[in-house]
């Protein structure tokens, strides 16, 4: 069983892919690409040309990974000092279900209560669980894993 685990970011969305086999928990992309950074090229201002592009780049690793089965997005924990930055990730994050929905892919959105850790905890409960990536590992990340893990171990 292999899950994608999705983290939104205004500038640089994160994702895990995670399987199991024979009862361990695998992070697949934990040396290869986790980070899905925006072009320079797409302008801060420029919404609807950054979700066609995190669109596109769902099916990317779609096509990359043909076994996985489902998604899992750790969605921002929203107050009522939200802020630009949440609002351009939750873009991302309908890019991500959109991309879902035209692949026939379940789709599942998490907080942190929903995958047993929460901010504080995340890095150390995705190093235990699963591991950690070579590079760029920070909060984000291990949302990521977090979720794709959940995923993995709630079928």
């Amino acid at each position: 069983m292999k899950v994608l685990g999705f983290r939104g970011d205004p500038k640089a969305p994160r994702y895990a892919i995670v399987s199991e086999i024979g009862g361990s928990f695998v992070l697949e992309n934990a040396s290869d690409d986790t980070k899905l950074s925006v072009p320079a090229s797409i302008s801060d201002d420029a919404d609807a040309e950054r979700v066609e592009w995190v669109y596109r780049e769902i099916l990317r690793i779609f096509d990359e990974h043909p076994d996985i089965i489902k998604v899992m997005i750790k969605a921002n924990e929203y107050t009522q000092n939200d802020t630009k930055a949440k609002r351009r990730s939750a873009h991302n994050e309908a890019a991500v279900m959109l991309a879902c929905a035209h692949r026939n892919m379940p789709v599942e959105v998490k907080i942190y209560a929903s995958i047993a850790t929460k901010s504080g905890d995340t890095k150390r409960h995705a190093e235990s669980r699963v591991g950690k990536t070579a590079k760029y590992w920070d909060n984000k990340m291990a949302d990521a894993v977090n979720v794709a893990w959940w995923g993995v171990r709630h079928p």
